[in-house]
């Protein structure tokens, strides 16, 4: 069989954990799972996770000399932009932060986040805007589920300012996306359910069994 396409496993996926000792409480971290023995298997067709694109198919494993070096890549097909594709070197998938859909108790957990109060409020522009753009950058769906909540309960207060609305923007698209994926359902609905638990604290009735598999 040729090693193009076949499936690979990167070591150190990882799982969203609730960090519960004091100062990060009811916060989400980023940790790595690997010495437990878990590993982010990708093949073609499998749908996953870009950190800054969304949902995406894996269209292709390739290689790539460069420096008389091969490499193998991941080249994603990005789920909304039919003409993005994205190539990402397969050893660094991880540090990328490429991973899996999220399962039904991380969706859980991300609308409690959603719910939770808002995180104190930088009152000077220049620290929260580059904190927020942290956050987004972050790629962490549970660090930017708490983004969304905090800009778009500031906007509902008063009009954001146009750097934070494009933050806002950039930040739910993707997230919502990737929602509407493992629930099955439309990004309008799941926009719907998002604005409802951040403005409303209005709790999304979310199935018992096992949400929808996207990879």
């Amino acid at each position: 069989m040729p090693l193009d396409d076949q499936a690979f496993t990167v070591k150190g996926s990882f799982a969203w954990l609730r960090q519960s000792s004091a100062g990060f409480r009811g916060r989400w971290v980023w940790r790595s799972v690997a010495a437990k023995g878990h590993a982010l298997s990708f093949s073609t067709g499998q749908v996953v996770v870009h950190p800054h694109h969304g949902p995406a198919t894996v269209k292709k494993i390739f290689t790539r000399v460069i420096r008389n070096e091969r490499k193998r890549y991941l080249r994603l097909a990005v789920h909304h932009d039919e003409l993005l594709s994205v190539a990402v070197p397969l050893d660094a998938a991880e540090e990328i932060g490429v991973r899996a859909t999220v399962d039904v108790v991380e969706v859980r957990e991300i609308f409690a986040e959603l719910l939770a109060e808002s995180s104190p409020y930088e009152k000077v522009w220049s620290r929260r805007i580059k904190a927020d753009t942290e956050r987004l950058r972050s790629g962490r769906i549970g660090t930017i589920a708490g983004l969304i909540r905090d800009l778009t309960r500031r906007n509902e207060e008063k009009r954001l300012a146009f750097g934070e609305m494009k933050l806002l923007r950039d930040a739910t698209g993707p997230f919502v996306a990737e929602l509407a994926l493992v629930l099955a359902l439309t990004e309008e609905k799941v926009a719907a359910m998002v604005h409802a638990a951040i403005l409303e604290g209005t709790k999304p009735e979310l199935p018992d069994h096992e949400l929808a598999a996207a990879s």
